[in-house]
Formats: structure tokens, sequence, C-alpha cells
């Protein structure tokens, strides 16, 4: 008999979340364990991924103990994960090196290489993304340069990792593997002109699978008396965009977490952005794909992390809305946050971060809500031209995210989108995604339609500011933008 509870396994940016819902896509419990935050140098990011998969262990011993429920109970294990995030390992001995984080941009010196860049209008017709050091390709061509050459070499992104230390199958699924640089969205298959051109060829490459399939099965570690089906697998934006049932063309949503995605469904062609906005697959379900268009929002709650840690201007994060709050505008001040450079529609990976408009009368309170307000013109940044790439009107924005809880920013990003702004009950709907799909690839859930009558939304925003206002507002972003980019040499 099927147990009546899923475990999901999230494995962010900033921690490793082991997850229980019950049937009923309800969070029963779960547990966060934070990992360390590795900076060699300014700019590089990195993630220590035996910490992580020790990290997961705990995590999901942390979550049946609290929880109580039997692990009898728990009918499979889904998995959910920062997606460009790259490592390399062997069978034998482990990992090579720390595993590249997304937001790292060490590797901006060998996209810029011209026996890549020379190839890069096959690069993104091949994957659908800009040739750029945050995806993939480039860390994985970085670590194989920077470590000693040995044999065996495996790739992956950590749902790869995660997998192949709960089954030891080396697999991803097709959201993932479509957010590497090496995989062709077209054919469907790793792309060997790909792996040549970043000198990847010589690597195993793992099995592409659909995101609703049992890969294997596992005790993680001995925690479970017996094996139980890992199911389910999609990078966390997919995940939440197949849980807020953005199943159709035209649909879209905006995951708020340490960084952001915007996406929306274009349907089952993939389709190239005339705004160098990428092209992604969304999920592969029921033997088939869909695709997405995406723009990548590299600081959100990064950016109010920022200002509580680095500047200490906030003591928690869900004060910057009160602060924002406190003050009827930020008197002209704009927050650029680009402290690890600027992403989709401008591609500046050298941009670095800017405060300007500021005068004798600013204080932090303006700072704060010129940081909160940064993560609102940057999702209009990536939704005009999306828009007009797919050419339709996005009519409603589904949001997910601990951020979503600032009501300031909700507000303010219905104002300056003018769109109806629909938040989910639930906050952990990229782990819901897979475990949907987890669902679907065992039984647990027997069809779409009782998927679709879990969804649960618990607030909406619509515009209440002028036009004019909201126009007049997101010109003063744009020109702060533009003085950025301007002063880059």
């Amino acid at each position: 008999m099927m147990g009546e509870y899923i475990l999901a396994i999230d494995q962010s940016t900033t921690t490793t979340k082991a997850i229980l819902f019950d049937r009923r896509s309800n969070v029963v419990e779960r547990c966060d364990v934070m990992h360390k935050q590795i900076s060699p140098r300014q700019g590089w990011v990195e993630h220590d991924p035996t910490e992580i998969w020790h990290n997961i262990v705990e995590a999901i011993r942390q979550v049946i103990e609290k929880s109580g429920v039997a692990k009898r109970d728990i009918a499979f294990i889904a998995v959910t994960n920062q997606r460009e995030t790259t490592m390399m390992w062997t069978a034998e001995g482990g990992p090579v090196y720390n595993a590249i984080v997304w937001q790292c941009s060490r590797a901006d010196y060998i996209v810029r290489r011209p026996e890549i860049q020379q190839h890069s209008d096959y690069i993104t017709e091949a994957t659908g993304l800009q040739l750029s050091p945050y995806f993939s390709a480039a860390k994985a061509c970085w670590i194989k340069e920077n470590t000693p050459a040995q044999t065996g070499l495996m790739f992956g992104t950590m749902d790869s990792w995660v997998i192949w230390n709960l089954t030891g199958r080396h697999v991803t699924d097709y959201s993932n593997a479509s957010r590497t640089q090496l995989f062709n969205i077209r054919e469907l298959k790793w792309d060997e002109k790909l792996l040549k051109i970043f000198g990847l060829q010589d690597v195993q490459m793992p099995e592409v699978h659909f995101s609703d399939e049992i890969y294997g099965y596992t005790t993680v570690d001995g925690i479970f008396d017996e094996p139980i089906p890992v199911a389910g697998d999609m990078g966390d934006s997919h995940g939440a965009l197949f849980a807020q049932m953005c199943w159709e063309r035209g649909m879209g949503k905006c995951s708020f977490g340490t960084g952001g995605s915007l996406m929306v469904n274009i349907g089952d062609k993939p389709m190239r952005s005339a705004s160098r906005l990428n092209t992604s697959i969304a999920w592969g379900l029921d033997h088939k794909v869909s695709y997405v268009f995406e723009g990548t929002i590299v600081c959100m709650g990064d950016t109010i992390r920022w200002l509580k840690d680095q500047m200490e201007l906030i003591d928690s994060s869900a004060q910057s809305g009160e602060f924002a709050e406190m003050v009827d505008s930020t008197q002209g001040v704009y927050l650029v946050p680009a402290f690890t450079g600027l992403g989709a529609p401008y591609w500046q990976s050298n941009a670095r971060a800017m405060i300007c408009g500021m005068n004798r009368f600013t204080d932090k309170r303006h700072i704060v809500r010129a940081g909160v307000e940064s993560i609102t013109y940057q999702m209009r940044d990536i939704i005009e031209p999306m828009m007009a790439d797919a050419d339709f009107t996005l009519g409603e924005l589904r949001v997910d995210g601990g951020p979503t809880n600032n009501k300031f920013l909700m507000q303010f990003t219905a104002d300056i989108l003018n769109t109806r702004i629909v938040r989910n009950k639930v906050e952990e709907l990229s782990a819901l995604g897979s475990a949907f799909a987890g669902g679907l690839a065992t039984g647990f859930y027997k069809s779409y339609d009782e998927i679709a009558a879990l969804r649960q939304t618990n607030a909406e925003y619509v515009r209440a500011m002028p036009a004019q206002q909201a126009e007049e507002l997101y010109k003063g972003w744009k020109d702060s933008v533009d003085m950025l980019i301007s002063g880059i040499k």
C-alpha cells in the first residue's frame, strides 16, 4: 500500500530543505539546513558538495523526527534544485572541486575567448540560451581546466549529484539539462559540437529523463528500513511553474528567492527570443516537452539580504517592507543591484552595483525602499520584451517564494507591471512541482485534474498607482541602468 506523504528535497542556493507534503499538497513539516557560502575571490561563489549531501541526510532525518510521520507512510522522494550550479566528480573519488554556483562570474573570461565567441550564434540557436558564464558550460570548462587531469569525470547539476548519492544513477531531467548550455533543446540530446567547443567531449554526461519518472530507489544511508522510490525531478523554477499550474501557453509565474526566475509558457515548440531572453525546456512530462521564455533576476532576496547583513540598515528581511512604507517614495534614489553583474535583458556580467540619486536628506528608509523597488523594475525589464517576443499579453502573474509575503513589494509590482499579481498559499512551490511530477510517475496522483483541484491562493494585487506615476518611476530606473552600463570599461 502506497504511503500518504511525499518527501521533497529542495537543494537551494542557501539551504537544503526537506519538506513533507500530504496528499492535499499541504506542508506537514519542513527542515532547513544551511550550507557554507564559499567565496575565495570577489565574484566567486562555491558550495561544498560533500557538505550538501551530509545536510540532505540530516534534513531528512530531522523532518521525519519532527513530523512524527512513520517512515512507511512516505511514498517517495522528489528532487528540486538550484539549476545552473555545476560540479564534477568521479565514481571512485567523489568531487574534484567545489560546486560552482550559478551566481559565480569566474568563467567570464572563458566565454570571451575568440574560439568560443565565434560559435555564439550556434550556441544560442541550439540551446536557447545567450552565451554567458551564468550557465553550466563555462563553469564546467573552468573546473576541467583548473583541476588535475583525470579520467572518468562525471558532469552534473545539483539534482544529478543528489540522485547519484541516493540511487547510484547518473541522471538529470530535461528542465535541468536545458540550463547547462550543453543540451540541444531542439534535438533533445547532449550536443557533441557544444561539448567540443567547451572542451568537455571526454566528460561523462548524465542520462536525460522525463521529469515524471522513477529514477531509482534509496534508503538514504539507512534512514528508511526499505528502499523507497526517487521520483520527480525539476529545476527549482520549472517546479514552481508546474506547481503554479501554468500548463498552457501564455501562462506565467515569477519565483522570488535569492535570485528570481520569471517564466512564461510558450507551448510545445521552441522559439528564439529577439530580445535576447532565454528559451528553456519547461519540463518533460507524459513523454512530451514544453518550452518557456525565461528571464533570470540575479538579485532579489539577495538584495534585501545585502541591506541587512552588509549594510546593517535593517534587522530582518521582513523589516524591508516596513521601512519602505515609512516614506512616500525614494525621493529619486535608485539601487541597481548588479552585485555579480546584470542578467537579462542586459547581459553585462562585469557590471557592478550602484546607488544613485541621493541628496543630503536621503536616509536609510529611502535606500531600503530603493532596494525593494529594484526587484520590481528588474521584473518589468524582462516582461516587456518577453511579451513582445511571445506576441501575447500577460494578464496575470502567479508568484511564489518568501519575498511574496512583503505586501509593499507585491503592491508595487502590480503598480509597475500593470498586471494582476496572484500569490500562492504554498511557499514551497519548487518542491511541490517535483512532488506533483513524482506523484504522476508513481501513481500517487492519477491525473492532472486531480492535481489542478489542489491549487491554493491567498492574495491578489492590482494596480492602484496612477499610470503616469508608474511610467515616470520606471523611466528613472532605465536611466539609472543606462548610466551604469555607460560607465563600464
